[in-house]
């Protein structure tokens, strides 16, 4: 008889800290959610910045309470993407956390841009903007008077697995937004020096998966875990989200649709986006997820939902009745600017080719479904037709996956199986990679195919096909002739 094993996923997110038991049969035996939201400060416009002693004083309490958490095995830690705090070589916190969300460093990503061209070469992978870490390392240069005894940057879930472990380590996912490489471990070091910042300042990049660390004694006692037991190195929550998608390999894509419609494509090759309407990051199997993001989320819905004093349920009782193509109506759901199929920033929703007939409510909510499904159909073909990927599996989660009408949309207008997932969960996330990570790396699959629960599935009717084609064909011709007007 195997014995059962247990393992700990930690995720840290920007309102909770997110602890999962996870046994090596696939069941869920506990759960922890603790709030860190208060710990979060803006001291000055744009300056976004977290106690670091205070969330680990959270962590502690989080993972002492958990019945189980004598018994692990292994860990995996998860965090926000992007936040980074520098430590002494006493692993002293010299500053707070600075979190991914910052954007003091306005000026330094300008200069960045224009004193390396490093930097704007690897854009075709990583835009510049003033929420990277190495941005945030030449305002801390500038800026911060105990610079120099800075021994290390951290990355958040870096951070926790040194306080865990006495080690200084991290992923390339991790690492994605301080210019970590795509395909070796290590950094854009022409980056660094073109900046004259240190690359030696960045922990070392091992590969996701890897045992990083063991737990000290120090830390066992303080959080009640096992001391030795090994610490697994992770990626990011929004990456740890994405494994518990299912979607693990290329043609694979996990969807989020809330307020915002999130795209984390699976490809196999590094190609870069002419027009920058995805990023990529390091991800398991030797992939790449291809980021896309665009605001062709329920903000739309909701908006006019209110606008007619109607429910979401009633307006979509009311678009089922009305045909796909919405007689004519065509509708832009991306409300705060236009990613795909270019980026324009000043091309905001619309709703165009009302008649007499059309002007309904279930007319007008149908043609905000089939804007939203369009947008995620324009940013899949970009990434088919930059990576030669197919893909033919939509793992989608999110508020909107409620929405069957809009899902069947969804499926039709893409011609791809839509299957509903359970929220992602970040912290199962990282407990399936502690699993992984400690049986040595062996098919993954394995572990998450025994949590991930598909809720519904939806097939494309191929009878709407030609109708949404066209559809297609339209609205992407309507913005490019458009878009210059705003």
């Amino acid at each position: 008889m195997v014995e059962t094993e247990l393992y700990l996923g930690l995720d840290i997110g920007t309102k909770n800290i997110k602890a999962v038991i996870l046994s090596s049969d696939g069941c869920v035996l506990e759960k922890k959610v603790t709030p860190i939201y208060d710990l979060v400060k803006q001291p000055r416009e744009n300056f976004v910045e977290r106690d670091p002693k205070g969330l680990w004083k959270r962590i502690k309490g989080t993972i002492k309470s958990m019945k189980y958490a004598n018994q692990v095995v292994a860990l995996c830690v998860d965090a926000t993407s992007g936040t980074i705090v520098p430590i002494d070589k006493k692993g002293k916190e010299l500053y707070p956390l600075i979190m991914y969300n910052d954007s003091r460093a306005v000026k330094e990503a300008n200069e960045l841009r224009e004193k390396s061209k490093a930097a704007r070469d690897f854009e075709k992978y990583l835009p510049i903007t003033p929420q990277l870490v190495l941005p945030k390392l030449m305002w801390l240069k500038k800026y911060f008077e105990n610079f120099r005894k800075i021994f290390k940057i951290l990355h958040e879930s870096d951070y926790i697995v040194y306080k865990l472990t006495d080690s200084i380590a991290t992923s390339p996912n991790v690492a994605g937004k301080s210019h970590a490489l795509l395909t070796k471990l290590g950094y854009l070091e022409e980056a660094y020096k073109d900046v004259e910042i240190p690359v030696d300042i960045m922990p070392k990049v091992y590969p996701i998966g890897s045992v990083i660390g063991h737990v000290e004694e120090k830390a066992s006692k303080e959080l009640g875990i096992p001391s030795n037991i090994p610490v697994i190195n992770g990626v990011t929550d929004a990456s740890a989200g994405d494994i518990t998608s299912g979607a693990l390999y290329p043609g694979q894509a996990s969807v989020t649709i809330g307020t915002s419609l999130t795209v984390h494509a699976v490809v196999d090759m590094l190609v870069p986006d002419p027009y920058r309407r995805f990023y990529y990051k390091v991800y398991v199997n030797d992939t790449y997820l291809a980021g896309g993001f665009t605001n062709a989320g329920t903000t739309a819905l909701d908006t006019i939902g209110k606008l007619l004093d109607l429910s979401i349920n009633e307006l979509t009782n009311m678009a089922s009745r009305v045909p796909p193509g919405s007689e004519g109506l065509i509708s832009c759901t991306e409300w705060y600017g236009v990613r795909v199929p270019r980026t324009y920033p000043s091309l905001k929703g619309f709703i165009m080719g009302l008649s007499e007939r059309n002007v309904t409510p279930g007319h007008i909510f149908r043609s905000l479904l089939e804007g939203c499904a369009l947008a995620l159909r324009l940013m899949l073909t970009a990434v088919e037709d930059v990576t030669g990927t197919d893909f033919y599996d939509l793992r989608i989660s999110g508020g909107a996956s409620r929405n069957s009408l809009l899902m069947q949309i969804i499926a039709d207008t893409t011609g791809k199986t839509v299957k509903i997932v359970e929220e992602p969960d970040s912290a199962l996330g990282s407990a399936i990679l502690a699993a992984w990570g400690s049986k040595g790396r062996k098919d993954i699959a394995k572990f998450v195919h025994q949590v991930v629960k598909i809720k519904a599935e939806f097939t494309p009717d191929l009878r709407n096909k030609p109708v949404y084609d066209e559809l297609a064909g339209r609205y992407e011709s309507l913005i490019e002739r458009i878009a210059d007007l705003f």
